[in-house]
């Protein structure tokens, strides 16, 4: 028989299992290592795309709160200026309607001619028939001499040019004649 046909040898067996083993281990390590390896890659690739992620981030929250900032400042600028005018157009009104006031008078009570009230020539249409009461007035020429109080229900026009104080009693509202 030939050498070559012959079946080898119990211990050359054992010598090719032991290196087909170790052949065998060795791969399986080398693909094990490359795995891990590769899984090395992948973590570091996906750490530098979060810390990328991150950054990207960080700069749009940054990006917005300047953004925010900005708007705040022109909304709070446009709001001073709105308040700069209503304060300008109730000044306006305030001053009209302190001419009207000081103009017109229609509560009972004393009023002291160049101090409560201006002087010079008052009129008022009386109560025009609405309440059926009669309207009063009484001139003081000083601090303590009134005139005789005279009572009416109609038009009626007094000058208190000179006066000290006007009273005034009833429905009538009285204005002051430019």
């Amino acid at each position: 028989m030939n050498d070559e046909q012959l079946p080898a040898p119990p211990g050359k067996r054992r010598r090719w299992r032991n290196i087909l083993g170790v052949a065998a281990a060795v791969v399986v390590v080398g693909a094990l290592t490359g795995t891990a390896t590769i899984a090395l890659l992948r973590n570091g690739t996906l750490s530098s795309q979060v810390t990328e992620a991150n950054a990207r981030a960080a700069n749009a929250v940054t990006s917005a709160q300047a953004a925010a900032k900005s708007d705040y400042a022109a909304r709070n600028a446009a709001l001073n200026r709105e308040t700069a005018r209503l304060k300008r157009l109730n000044q306006d009104v305030a001053a009209k309607i302190g001419e009207l006031r000081a103009n017109s008078i229609r509560a009972h009570g004393k009023y002291v001619v160049g101090h409560d009230i201006k002087s010079g020539t008052w009129h008022t249409v009386g109560d025009g028939g609405v309440s059926g009461s009669q309207c009063a007035y009484v001139v003081f020429s000083s601090a303590g001499k009134p005139s005789i109080p005279n009572f009416f229900d109609g038009p009626w026009t007094v000058d208190l040019s000179g006066a000290y104080a006007f009273e005034i009693k009833g429905p009538c509202t009285w204005m002051r004649v430019p």
